[in-house]
């Protein structure tokens, strides 16, 4: 169901996973492998309530074994948890179900992945930036010459999904999964979601007229300097990424500080979104979801002795990140 929702309404699922596909890395350094300590946490005081503070970091490498004794202690202790904040795009069944709207999205997909005119990307692209794609082409998608007929934006985000997958990285539902079976052992356990869902009426013509008016508002400027940040991470941060994915699961936090991708409006994928017909969209979609993950942080310090939240590496580094934010209403931070 997930899939086909991508087809369907491709580009309008950016509003929920732009910041997953922001973080796309390719690592190639040996992973460190067998019992490591695990990942470190942040803490949030008020007083003696004490609110724990998990860091998720994605892409991680596949097979990456961490040590997840630190966290069970936490939790079996704690009275609530806080899921991370986010956006979860919601279609009607209708419209999902339909076997016609199957064959429809995905003629739409392709119409729109396609550069206007019948350009091709050497086309649309300064010529050094080209000659820097067709080098990491060439390295992982040699035989898939369709990529050349693509926007810049669907010719990187498949790209990316091949450097990913050829360097053993996976997403990092695998850490959540984890860490809600944790959560589950203790049924009287308070779960708190702080996430926020959107709701898309209207019928598939609908959903494909605003999919395509979004799609044709992205600036090619910012389209393209998106594209160039994506490039230059698979290009040069590779080492590096793969070290902070060995601090990550070894509880040090030096690493991390250093290169956590930061989704604000200094970062050009986010600046592309801001600017398009969605922008309103996208940013009030945030605004809420870090309100409402905000809210429950601050009433679960004054309710609880101890309570267990996530949030994404870039909102713990951060300068006006959500971990800031509590420093600043005076809450006592205490980094690792």
């Amino acid at each position: 169901m997930r899939i086909r929702r991508d087809v369907l309404i491709g580009a309008l699922l950016m509003l929920s996973s732009l910041t997953a596909f922001a973080q796309q890395e390719a690592l190639e350094e040996i992973v460190v492998t067998g019992k490591l300590p695990g990942p470190a946490l942040w803490k949030v005081s008020d007083g003696e309530n004490n609110l724990w503070i998990f860091a998720l970091l994605s892409p991680i490498p596949k097979g990456m074994i961490w040590e997840s004794a630190r966290v069970e202690k936490v939790i079996k202790g704690i009275d609530e948890f806080i899921e991370p904040p986010g956006a979860d795009i919601d279609v009607s069944p209708l419209v999902m179900l339909n076997p016609i709207n199957y064959v429809r999205g995905y003629r739409l997909a392709k119409r729109l992945g396609r550069n206007p005119d019948g350009k091709s990307l050497q086309d649309v692209l300064p010529p050094g930036l080209y000659r820097r794609f067709a080098a990491l082409k060439t390295r992982y998608m040699p035989d898939h010459d369709e990529l050349e007929t693509m926007r810049p934006m669907f010719a990187i985000g498949q790209l990316g999904r091949t450097v990913l997958a050829q360097n053993n990285l996976v997403a990092d539902r695998g850490i959540m999964k984890k860490i809600k079976r944790l959560v589950r052992r203790n049924r009287r356990i308070k779960r708190t979601a702080t996430e926020v869902r959107l709701k898309l009426e209207g019928g598939y013509g609908k959903l494909a007229d605003r999919t395509e008016k979004l799609i044709n508002s992205l600036p090619p400027e910012q389209e393209i300097a998106c594209m160039e940040t994506l490039i230059n991470r698979y290009e040069n941060d590779i080492e590096s990424m793969k070290s902070r994915a060995n601090s990550w699961a070894q509880g040090y936090v030096d690493d991390l500080r250093d290169g956590a991708v930061v989704f604000d409006d200094a970062n050009p994928c986010a600046l592309m979104m801001l600017a398009s017909s969605e922008g309103t969209t996208v940013e009030d979609l945030q605004k809420r979801s870090q309100q409402q993950w905000l809210a429950a942080a601050e009433k679960a310090l004054t309710a609880n002795r101890s309570t267990f939240a996530v949030l994404d590496i870039g909102e713990l580094v951060s300068e006006r990140g959500l971990l800031a934010q509590l420093k600043a209403k005076g809450y006592a931070v205490r980094a690792p």
